[in-house]
This record gives structure tokens, sequence and C-alpha cells, in this order.
């Protein structure tokens, strides 16, 4: 009890250190569309996931600066909050122990998020595409 508390507690203290431009058009509910990861291997590998019954998103960017997440991924589902930071096009996402930084684009109505990986001893490197609409 005294761990949720002191997260709830860091949680609001962060979000309110990064709220965020009201003007900014990521503000708002986004619903997953799909998601393209390109695997920088010995032959590039290439994975696309769609939006279907199974693989289900919605990510809501509060102008206070909290992230409200709930999400179905193959069947398992997960929500939660978090934080993030944005200025004209780079966001910052850290939810849990977990931090996503990358580049968005807002057109038409859809906005894309693009993360790299660089290559470690243990891992490819990688590419992922993140495509929303809005709610």
């Amino acid at each position: 009890m005294i761990k949720r508390v002191f997260f709830v507690s860091l949680l609001t203290m962060v979000a309110s250190l990064y709220s965020q431009d009201k003007n900014l058009p990521i503000l708002g509910k986004w619903i997953f569309q799909s998601m393209t990861t390109i695997t920088k291997a010995q032959r590039e590998e290439i994975t696309i996931v769609y939006k279907d019954e199974k693989n289900v998103e919605t990510l809501s960017f509060d102008e206070s600066g909290e992230i409200i997440y709930d999400v179905m991924n193959d069947g398992v589902n997960k929500t939660g909050r978090g934080v993030w930071y944005a200025d004209q096009s780079y966001v910052t996402i850290i939810v849990e122990t977990d931090t996503t930084y990358g580049t968005y684009e807002i057109e038409n109505g859809s906005l894309t998020i693009i993360t790299s990986e660089e290559e470690s001893d243990e891992y490819y490197g990688n590419s992922t595409i993140l495509k929303y609409s809005r709610k």
C-alpha cells in the first residue's frame, strides 16, 4: 500500500513538472492502427502488426503530462498510467521502468511515432513505426 501511495505521489509530482502546452496536437485519445518493426539483422526483417480483436490499444495524452493506456496484445489486457513530454517533433513516454523516446508526426488525423534502437552485443538494431488514429 505504501509503495502504491508513493508511486502515485511521484507520478503526480512528475506529471506537474511535465505539464504540456495546451496547443500540442498530440493531446487527446488515440487508437492503435498498426506497428511496423524493421530489424536490422544480416537480412533486414520487417514485421507488421495490425489492429484486430487480439491487438487493441488506446493512448490518452493529457495536458497535465499524464498518459493513460489500455492495451490488449495477443489477448492479454494491460492498463495503466505514466508520464509523457513532447515538443513539436519529439515525444518521451515513461511507464513504470520503460521509457520510449522517438519522433512523432500528426497528419490528416493520424499520429505516427517512430522509435529506434541501436545494435548492441545482445540485440540487432531496429526501428518501430507506430500508427494511431484520433478517437
